[in-house]
């Protein structure tokens, strides 16, 4: 078998570390506190998420470079310089570009099945059938005047909001969206209508682009990276600008508030209940319902003091969003995804709610050992071994939260003495946006830009996105932070990037100290953190929300700002989705891991360089987070300086 050089070289260099000790070091994490459970669970036996990352040593090059084919009965075919055409003849160039836009499909069905969850429990929440009221009125207003709808009353409106996002969904790939004729910034407009990209309902585009990818039907790469770019557009405006927009109307907008993260902050004098996944619906009835005198009650007869609701991942960090209002009285923020196996390691977790996607098969050999319960409360996520599913239905969300709180006290009382909690805490500000940043200056953008005006602040960027094996767990993620803020330049973070940065303190303002002095300064001044939790990664939208305010104030393309977005680790394929997204918006787009399409060097080429003349907006490749912060720098320097500023 021919395999790629420089691949093979890659992973036989990484499999020979892991042999010689370099990997397999009991610090894997950047987290003292998951540092402790890895030591703990390896104690006992069990294999976690490290070690199987170190069996898979050494992985596949032709995986790693995106040149193998699946698709017909003829293959599997893989690119080698002996054989630079699979059987059918499709080049390296098509195949890295058709594995690369399935990626990103599966990233948009994910975010659309998210927001059509949160349009169907507006609409049943107008009509009264729910545990929840509409938390923020005058959004609703707004974003129904925006896109044309008119009624008299509230339930009026919310009704008729949830029908428009469900038929933009579900209509023709040849109907425009109209949230992005609406919600784009013009110039983005005109640049996405020069090059065909204006997408159609995000079901249709995602039929599209599947049938696209299969075999011998579109083979030209650059058709198919255009096509990414189109399916992108539609994904950034319904499933993550659409999804925070309905996700504010129905829960309320993020206010700034104080929140507690890490695992010393678990309670094994509760019966503790985690949230985890990245839709807040389940989470948020289950946290209102845990504060009723019934469920107290029951829990206390149970022998427990009460009931804790904490976070993990996505989920989490929505209730973090809100921990002001809506998500009031929620426990602390967890972790992240690489510390699911070692939440429940500590044996005080009594039940894990599991929605949507990122809980690995994984952690039900590790809630085995302990007695940690796991229930699916999403129709679309079966784990094997899991026979307690209660599907999120918004008509019976009251009685399923009940229901699930009941669970995790029967579980309690089964719970043993064989727990081991971190000391582990930190403290930090939550919930930003533009609408509690706007609150915070005093309701204009005017202050924020005056000093970056000044140059106290040299820029912005948003550091977000998964986290991952190859990196340490959140290694590369909290280094080029660090190397950011010590450049004068905002960080903004949302997914899992978040909690890395809670964990680590860095969205206590107390870490301002460790700013540049401009952006030291700023912080001070407003008593806040260089490092904004914008929350979830489907608050990357949220992050565009503010990108398209800022270029709107000084009447220019995105493309001008001096902002950048980072995924120093991103995992799979929403962030797929996402990176591409901000590619189209204009912005230069670091990524840690190297995306598998080095086998193309076409793919590469247009990615990393050609792309920039169509949309402004370019990835940058850089494993070395001192080297990418700077190259980050310079490409903010000379957005300032076409500025002139």
């Amino acid at each position: 078998m021919h395999k790629p050089q420089k691949r093979v070289n890659i992973s036989l260099l990484v499999g020979l570390l892991i042999l010689i000790g370099g990997f397999t070091m009991t610090r894997r994490s950047a987290h003292a506190s998951t540092n402790q459970m890895l030591e703990r669970t390896r104690d006992m036996g069990l294999k976690t998420i490290f070690d199987r990352y170190d069996a898979q040593q050494p992985q596949c090059g032709f995986g790693m470079q995106g040149v193998c084919c699946q698709l017909c009965s003829h293959g599997p075919c893989r690119i080698t310089p002996k054989s630079p055409r699979a059987i059918c003849g499709a080049t390296a160039d098509t195949i890295v570009a058709r594995n690369f836009l399935k990626l990103e499909v599966h990233g948009a069905a994910a975010y659309s099945h998210h927001l059509e969850e949160v349009a169907k429990t507006l609409k049943a929440t107008a009509e009264g059938k729910t545990p929840f009221t509409i938390g923020d009125e005058g959004k609703l207003k707004e974003v129904c005047k925006a896109v044309g709808i008119k009624g008299n009353s509230t339930k009026e409106l919310a009704i008729a909001l949830s029908d428009v996002i469900l038929n933009e969904l579900r209509k023709g790939s040849d109907d425009p969206l109209a949230l992005v004729k609406i919600f784009a910034p013009k110039t983005r407009l005109e640049a996405w209508e020069k090059l065909g990209l204006i997408p159609g309902g995000v079901h249709s585009e995602i039929r599209d682009a599947l049938t696209k990818t299969m075999s011998n039907i579109t083979t030209d790469p650059v058709d198919l990276l255009l096509t990414t770019l189109r399916l992108a557009i539609a994904t950034g405006y319904m499933g993550l600008v659409g999804t925070i927009t309905l996700q504010d109307i129905l829960l309320g907008t993020p206010q700034i508030s104080e929140a507690n993260a890490d695992l010393g902050e678990i309670d094994p004098k509760k019966v503790n209940i985690l949230a985890h996944g990245h839709v807040p619906l389940m989470a948020t009835a289950v946290l209102q319902a845990a504060q009723t005198p019934e469920m107290i009650k029951l829990a206390k007869a149970a022998g427990a003091e009460g009931i804790d609701v904490l976070g993990s991942m996505c989920t989490g960090q929505e209730l973090l969003q809100r921990s002001g209002h809506s998500a009031k009285g929620m426990g602390a923020q967890m972790g992240n995804w690489l510390a699911q196996e070692y939440i429940v390691a500590t044996g005080a977790i009594d039940l894990v709610m599991m929605d949507m996607n990122c809980s690995i098969p994984g952690l039900k050999e590790v809630a085995d050992r302990f007695h940690t319960e796991l229930v699916s409360v999403d129709s679309i996520l079966r784990m094997a071994g899991v026979d307690k599913n209660v599907d999120y239905a918004p008509e019976k969300a009251a009685e399923q939260a009940k229901e699930l709180i009941t669970m995790a006290i029967e579980t309690y009382k089964k719970r043993g003495n064989d727990i081991v909690i971190p000391k582990n805490k930190a403290k930090g500000v939550v919930g930003f946006g533009v609408e509690s940043i706007l609150g915070a200056l005093g309701g204009s953008l005017d202050p924020l830009l005056d000093v970056i005006k000044k140059g106290l602040i040299k820029g912005a960027v948003a550091v977000v996105g998964c986290t991952n094996n190859r990196n340490g767990h959140d290694s590369a993620g909290l280094q080029l932070m660090e190397e950011l803020i010590k450049k004068d330049i905002l960080v903004i973070s949302a997914g899992c990037m978040s909690s890395a940065a809670q964990i680590e303190g860095m969205q206590d303002p107390v870490s301002a100290a460790k700013a540049g002095p401009g952006l030291r300064a700023v912080c001070e001044k407003l008593s806040i953190p260089p490092v904004l939790s914008f929350g979830s990664c489907v608050d990357i939208g949220r992050i565009g929300v503010l990108v398209t305010a800022l270029a709107d104030a000084l009447n220019v393309d995105p493309s001008q700002l001096p902002v950048a977005a980072s995924a120093p680790e991103y995992l799979e394929q929403k962030a797929v989705a996402d990176g591409v997204f901000a590619v189209a918006f204009g912005l230069l787009t670091h990524l840690g891991p190297v995306p598998p399409v080095t086998g193309s060097p076409l793919v590469t080429q247009i990615l990393t360089q050609d792309v920039e003349g169509l949309t402004g907006g370019k990835v940058l490749v850089e494993l070395d987070m001192v080297k990418a912060a700077d190259a980050i720098e310079a490409h903010i320097m000379t957005k300032r300086q076409g500025l002139g500023i």
